[in-house]
């Protein structure tokens, strides 16, 4: 029997999901993130075809591109209220922004500089930064273009990165309402993977596994948010995790999983124990395993504090699992439109240390994670330490964690 997941919106419900959430954002977020960070202006260019990371959370459910050249202006007027001016002539554009661009009398160059002698900002927020890819959309061709249409006239650009960043990495009212959602059917889907409807031990290898998942993902009418990953843990290969093999009796399997759908990305790390025979449950050791892990996952959460750095986050979970003998890998990151989203980093798997730049930014509120880690213990009928991989995504919100996802706290069974 086909299993139903959670229900999954139709196209023009997503286009009238996005619409609301972009409108949202745009009268909610934008306007204080420019006032917290001081910005009159901010401009964002975008090429057909070299589009900038940040252009399309800009964009309205009926427009997928910039089409040649789309420019976004961001403007403090004298009344101190943010006005947006889109230069394009997609009507669709409309009802989010103002066109002000005159086709007949002058290109969107010249539109753009004609807006920026007018307002005269004291600096203008470009996109150009060094912390983050999706801060860094500014190309060294659009800014000559745009120099050369304002003449001799010297301006300031600063880079819009602090701003930038916030933009991305807040969520909004809408978005915090339908991120759990999206959270628990990216969950359902990896149980579902981790399950012996997908899985015959002995028969089935991992590489079968990750086809299932995407395949089921396109199905659905949803994107994954990267490629899978499906490996095994088993007796005798040490802390190796195993790929392009047959699920077997007595193996862990992991699985590195999301989604994409909504505009927001998922990203989550789910266990299965394959049963050996004469097995009715975990071998107690393994159990024992991961407790310890969620004991981490509690550990870090507890670290989470608004003002708090990723690097004061790392730093303090890691100390805290010392101190309760537990050897644990940290190397959570935020989501949001993006997997590997805007924001504070909280360790990296290959730098077990503070990240300096990533690692200094603050914790905001309304802010998304992926807790993703690992824990080491022995087992002893094993004869080998056994790493737990977990990742789970979850909300800061009013200075409280809360998870997006049913938790897992055991190991899903296979028969």
């Amino acid at each position: 029997m086909e299993k139903t997941f959670s229900k999954i919106l139709s196209l023009k419900e997503r286009d009238a999901f996005r619409d609301r959430v972009l409108e949202e954002r745009l009268q909610t977020i934008l306007p204080g993130l420019m006032e917290e960070h001081g910005t009159e202006m901010w401009i964002t260019f975008g090429r057909e075809y070299n589009e900038d990371p940040v252009i399309s959370t800009f964009f309205p459910s009926a427009v997928d591109s910039s089409r040649r050249l789309t420019v976004f202006i961001f403007c403090k007027n004298e009344q101190g209220e943010i006005e947006r001016f889109v230069l394009h002539s997609n009507p669709a554009f409309q009802p989010f922004y103002k066109n002000v661009w005159e086709k007949s009398t002058e290109t969107q160059w010249g539109c753009a500089a004609r807006i920026i002698k007018e307002r005269a900002p004291a600096e203008i927020a470009v996109n150009m930064g060094e912390l983050h890819a999706a801060s860094d959309g500014l190309t060294v061709n659009m800014l000559n273009n745009l120099k050369k249409a304002l003449g001799e006239e010297n301006h300031n650009f600063v880079s819009s990165e602090p701003l930038l960043v916030d933009w991305l990495q807040t969520r909004s009212e809408l978005e915090l309402t339908a991120y759990p959602h999206i959270c628990e059917l990216a969950r359902e889907i990896g149980q579902e993977a981790l399950s012996n409807r997908v899985i015959h031990p002995g028969i089935t290898t991992t590489k079968e596994v990750v086809d299932w998942i995407r395949q089921k993902v396109m199905d659905l009418g949803l994107e994954t948010s990267f490629y899978p990953t499906v490996d095994v843990q088993r007796q005798g290969a040490g802390e190796d995790r195993l790929e392009n093999t047959a699920i077997l009796p007595g193996d862990i399997v992991h699985l590195d999983f999301g989604i994409h759908y909504l505009g927001l990305a998922t990203d989550t790390q789910q266990l299965a124990y394959v049963l050996k025979n004469g097995e009715s449950t975990v071998p107690q050791s393994l159990s024992a395993a991961f407790e310890k892990a969620l004991r981490f996952e509690d550990i870090v959460t507890s670290c989470f504090e608004t003002g708090r750095s990723g690097n004061q986050i790392f730093s303090g979970s890691m100390k805290a699992a010392e101190g309760q003998d537990i050897e644990a890998m940290l190397y959570s990151h935020p989501l949001g439109v993006h997997c590997h989203g805007a924001g504070p980093l909280i360790g990296l798997y290959d730098k077990q240390a503070e990240i300096p730049g990533r690692g200094d930014l603050l914790l905001r509120d309304n802010t998304c994670y992926a807790l993703e880690f690992n824990i080491r213990m022995h087992i002893p009928e094993w004869n080998q330490d056994v790493p737990i991989y977990l990742e789970e995504p979850i909300l800061f919100h009013k200075g409280k964690v809360h998870y997006m996802a049913k938790q897992q706290k055991e190991f899903y069974l296979i028969r």
